[in-house]
């Protein structure tokens, strides 16, 4: 189908993913392999060993991860550090078995396609084009080699060849897709009463001593962070100077060069009727053929192609508006599609024509020839992409020269600012958690506290904060974590003593009145009782946010109803209130009211749900043949 139907087709079904069976990338049994002969490696998968360097390289992306994930709202004490390095180990472990069973199929990845891939990527590319200094720079920042890189790429295009081929072939039947629709479709009506929190706060007296007798225990959980000053080198290419403005003859060979970019290509305008197929057999293909021959006898009858597309199209994203899907240029399109509209004269009607998604009737409304834009209308940004050129040449040669002197004289940042007339910048505090300035940078503060540069005492490597905008760092000034006064974190902790126990006493008394509902008290009486109002809905999806969706998923984790029984359930709230819920009706998601394209799309997703979970057992199979050795922490060498 169109490109353009299929998006505006997903809006439609986009929420049906079937979450309850979506399975994450797994990491299987990492315990099992322990051993304790002396290693120099993090682990062992078939006698091919995974170094320590790459376990601390995968640690720290999987950190970064959930640093950018989470923002402001990650707590580090919440981290489990052992955890978050046992998950990056096993994800270099699972990565290793892919990339061996996908070697040991045959599969492989040709230079084309290697070079298609690096050249495709934008951390590499200069003014729209591949620049191979700021691939060899960028590689330089992240302490790997080109070949070590392309080595690299290359097992990931292999293994995500071996994954495709098991993820893009599984294929739902019928019942399947009836039975998650039955679940996944499902509807349920509900009764909840919340109890605020806040009615407990007059309940709770917090003295004195309670704080002091707090901090005495729990001091070290008041700690000032660590933090550094640092001093840094900046190199941004848009700052650099350059020489006289492009002339004439460059400006014109540039425009003659590029001519392609400064063109439109013609487009046309279409209106279309989509007849879907409703399954791959010629049954279901006759009968489709059979109603688009329909729809073209009444359009040959003289009726209204837009009338008739409002009515019969099983397209959703175009029907409402008589098929009509607007300009649009060549591979935009479904090619059989495409083929079809670019052979039409204005005011043709085709035949039906076939594409993977059913039969479309075409009319063609209209033609926007090819247009170019003229020389003078693009001087400006010809002469802005010459002189952005040249700036990046510079920055190019000034970042290896930045980059060699830092090493070279690791203790001092004086000579690289001399050679290349740089400024020597301080920064405010920064700590592993915040900081004003270039501190908002986590590649800085990731460089400021490596063992090299904060205890090492030595330049750091060039750190790229944004495109064509590098540092060099070392830090200045340093101050250790120390516990906080009692004077500046006395209140804090009394109100932490305030909010757990009026929390308590919340939850506390919600269960109480928990117990008293599945015993077959009203909820209305008890809402009664403690002067508060009990809310009802009407039947609900999962996916719905009102009430709360914290209710609605409570709600659905409950069990089904049996004839006479009593669902009822309550839960601390993520803001310390606590709700009663009551389910009080069921009813299963019906498939038979489904529409075609809604059904197609549906297969789709479960497939991929289906694809997932293939290949989560494919994993678990590689996983169980494989010998995998991981050594204790103290055999490490």
């Amino acid at each position: 189908m169109l490109l353009a139907i299929r998006e505006r087709v997903m809006g439609v079904v986009g929420w049906f993913i079937l979450g309850i069976l979506f399975i994450a990338f797994a990491f299987f049994g990492l315990n099992s392999y322990l051993g304790s002969d002396a290693a120099s490696y993090a682990a062992s998968v078939n006698g091919v060993e995974i170094s320590t360097r790459q376990e601390d390289a995968a640690y720290q992306n999987l950190r970064n991860r959930l640093e950018d994930t989470m923002g402001s709202t990650l707590d580090p004490d919440m981290i489990n550090e052992a955890q978050l390095r046992k998950s990056a180990l096993g994800q270099l472990i699972n990565e290793e078995l892919l990339f061996q069973e996908a070697f040991g199929g045959g599969f492989a990845a040709s230079d084309q396609q290697l070079a298609a891939q690096i050249s495709s990527m934008r951390v590499f590319k200069s003014n729209g084009k591949f620049s191979k200094q700021r691939y060899e720079l960028a590689l330089s920042n992240q302490g790997m080699t080109p070949s070590e890189f392309e080595g690299q790429l290359r097992r990931n295009i292999m293994s995500a060849q071996f994954r495709s081929g098991i993820v893009k072939t599984a294929a739902p039947t019928t019942e399947e897709l009836e039975l998650a629709y039955r679940l996944q479709g499902q509807q349920r009506r509900f009764s909840y009463l919340i109890l605020p929190v806040s009615g407990f706060n007059d309940l709770v007296k917090i003295e004195a001593p309670d704080v002091e007798q707090y901090y005495e225990t729990h001091g070290q959980e008041y700690m000032s962070p660590e933090r550094v000053k640092v001093q840094y080198l900046e190199l941004e290419a848009a700052k650099l100077k350059v020489g006289a403005e492009p002339s004439e003859a460059e400006l014109r060979s540039l425009y003659n060069e590029e001519s392609g970019r400064f063109t439109t290509g013609e487009e046309r305008h279409a209106r279309h009727i989509l007849v879907t197929f409703q399954g791959t057999d010629e049954e279901s293909i006759g009968k489709t053929t059979s109603k688009a021959a329909e729809i073209v006898k009444r359009l040959d009858a003289g009726e209204a192609f837009d009338a008739v597309a409002r009515e019969a199209s099983e397209d959703p994203g175009s029907a409402s508006s008589g098929g009509d899907l607007g300009f649009f240029g060549r591979g935009i399109m479904a090619a059989e599609f495409e083929k079809a509209v670019f052979d039409m004269q204005v005011g043709d009607r085709s035949e039906p024509v076939r594409s993977s998604y059913g039969l479309h009737i075409i009319e063609l409304l209209g033609i926007k020839p090819e247009t170019v834009k003229p020389f003078e209308d693009v001087r400006e940004s010809l002469a802005d992409q010459l002189l952005s050129e040249e700036r990046g040449d510079l920055f190019f040669e000034q970042a290896e020269v930045l980059a060699n002197l830092a090493f070279e004289h690791p203790d001092t940042l004086q000579e690289a600012a001399s050679v290349l007339g740089l400024q020597i910048r301080e920064s405010d505090w920064i700590s592993a958690d915040e900081g004003p300035g270039i501190g908002e940078h986590a590649v800085v503060v990731e460089a400021a506290f490596s063992e090299d540069v904060l205890l090492g005492g030595n330049n750091s490597n060039t750190v790229e904060v944004d495109e064509d905008h590098i540092l060099v760092l070392r830090v200045s000034d340093h101050q250790k974590p120390a516990q906080k006064s009692f004077e500046d974190v006395g209140d804090i902790i009394r109100q932490r003593l305030q909010d757990e126990r009026a929390r308590a006493l919340a939850k506390a008394k919600g269960e109480e009145l928990l117990v008293s509902l599945q015993a077959g008290v009203a909820l209305e009486k008890i809402a009664s009782e403690q002067t508060l109002e009990a809310g009802q809905t009407e039947l609900l999806g999962r996916n719905a946010s009102t009430p709360q969706k914290s209710l609605v998923q409570k709600v659905f984790s409950l069990a089904t109803p049996g004839d006479g029984q009593i669902i009822a359930d309550g839960f601390v709230m993520s803001n310390g209130n606590y709700a009663l819920v009551l389910l009080e009706e069921v009813n299963e998601g019906q498939f038979d009211t489904l529409d075609a394209s809604t059904r197609m799309q549906l297969r789709q997703e479960l497939g991929k749900v289906q694809g997932q979970v293939g290949m989560v057992a494919a994993m678990a199979a590689l996983d169980e043949k494989a010998t995998i050795h991981i050594p204790d922490n103290e055999d490490r060498q």
